[in-house]
Formats: C-alpha cells, structure tokens, sequence
C-alpha cells in the first residue's frame, strides 16, 4: 500500500490557457504560481492543494459534469450572488453555461461550463452538517477571504474544496482507495464516495457510471510520498503485481526539476500519479 503524505495536486485538461486562466483567476480566486508553454500552476490563497491546467488545444473534448472540481463560499446567498454574476459575465469568459441554483447532497451549488470544456462548482456547504458526521462540511479554510480580495461579485471563493471521478462500481474502488493509494473514505452514500488524504480537508467525490467516458492522463490526481525510493518501490511493485492489485497500466519512471514521479491506472481506468522529491 502506498504511504502518501498528501494529495499534492490536481490536472486539468482545457483547450486553451488564454481562455480558461481568467475563469480561475477572475471567477474562482485562484493565483497563477507558474507558467510555461502549454501549462500553468494554481493555487487558492487557502488551499495547500495545486491544480496544474494543460493546454489541450482546439480538439480537446469536453469532460463529462462528473468530472469536476468544486470551490466553497462561506455564505448561503452568495450562490445566488455567483449566479448572477456568471450570468451577468457569460459572453465576457465565453461560458457556455450557467445552472440555476439547486440543492443536492447536503450542498447549495451553481455550476458552469467553462470554454475549455470542463464543468465548474460553487457550493456552499452548511458547517453545522459537520455535527453530523459529514467531515467534508467543515471550512476548509482558517482565515475568511474578505471581500476587498475579490471585489464586486457578489460573491467570495474562500477554498477549492474538491474534485469527482466516476468508478464502475462502489465496493472495489473504496478498497482499492483505501487498500492501494492509502486514502481514507470521509463519507458518501449509498453510491457516491468522499475519499481523501487524512491530514488535508480537500476531497474527491467519487460516483458510480453506467455509461463512462474514461479520460486521458492529463487528467489526473497527484499523491506524494516522503521519498524517492517510495516511488521506485510502488512503481516495481505496481509493474509486477499490479494486477493483482487493480492496476491497468503503468508509465515508465520520470525524473525532472527535482522530483521522480510515475502515472498510473486504476482499475477504473482513472489516472493517478505518484511522486516524490529527489
């Protein structure tokens, strides 16, 4: 089993940078941390995790809406707020569309398809659920955004919370979490799967498909283990006995600017990566 310290990083397909960067940076509160041809760095003011957007250029698809990722408000009415702002600013970000707000799992949410292709949220979730055993309900934030770090929206991004895959069914790919990766169920459902590293709030919302549509690599969580000889051990191990273990593929190993690291699928066929500093 693979002893992760974190889940360091989320990847995001979209089809162009000068599109998608400003629905990050002007919608969703993000800083760009880095820049090079074809890719970006992000990162929440309050949030650890990174999210690493690949230009995919004009031909890359659109991603199924249970694919996404998900950025938390602090307030109920701000939803609303963030609805009408999207709508108010479609033409301007080239979103292709705005959902109305709605409940559903315990969250008050608008999502929005960006022009790379890729669905968004933004939720509120109220704390009190906590009390109740839903871990992921708790501020994934110590220190509240005000609004003069994000004037004239209506609204605040105070974290990016989550992202979602889809599995084939429930039952395996809780074990194969848990058993193989070294993440930890937080919660979920009779079908959805909240799954996470246990020192981190952020979270990815797992969901049943009957009908999927598997996603390229780009499109990947990153774990990071302590070391790189954990690298090396997970990718010999997953290279002999990876199907036993629920492994589909196995990437070579990749040494670069400081860090070893190798790409993987599960047996889902969603992608994953390992990696370490050297």
């Amino acid at each position: 089993m693979l002893k992760p310290i974190g889940l360091s990083h989320g990847h995001y397909e979209c089809r162009s940078l000068a599109e998608t960067l400003p629905i990050f940076t002007e919608i969703l509160a993000l800083e760009v941390r880095e820049r090079t041809n074809g890719q970006a760095v992000l990162k929440h003011p309050n949030t650890d995790w990174l999210l690493v957007v690949h230009e995919g250029g004009p031909d890359a698809r659109n991603k199924p809406h249970n694919n996404h990722y998900g950025f938390r408000v602090a307030h109920h009415e701000e939803i609303e707020g963030a609805w009408k702002y999207l709508e108010a600013n479609k033409q301007k970000y080239g979103i292709k569309m705005v959902t109305k707000p709605h409940e559903a799992h315990f969250a008050y949410s608008v999502y929005f398809k960006e022009p790379g292709g890729n669905d968004l949220e933004i939720e509120y979730y109220n704390p009190r659920a906590a009390e109740h055993g839903r871990a992921i309900a708790a501020p994934h934030w110590k220190t509240t955004l005000v609004e003069e770090r994000f004037p004239g929206r209506g609204y605040v991004p105070q974290a990016m919370t989550h992202g979602t895959l889809q599995c084939d069914e429930k039952a395996p790919s809780d074990k194969f979490y848990e058993q193989v990766l070294g993440l930890k169920i937080v919660g979920g459902g009779r079908q959805s799967s909240y799954i996470r590293h246990p020192s981190t709030p952020w979270y990815i919302v797992v969901l049943p498909g009957r009908q999927r549509e598997h996603l390229a690599p780009v499109n990947r969580f990153t774990l990071k283990v302590a070391t790189a000889d954990e690298v090396e051990q997970a990718h010999r191990e997953f290279k002999s006995n990876g199907a036993n273990l629920g492994i589909t593929e196995v990437w070579d190993l990749e040494q670069k600017n400081g860090q070893i690291s190798f790409i993987f699928s599960d047996l889902d066929r969603n992608w994953w990566e390992v990696t370490a500093t050297v």
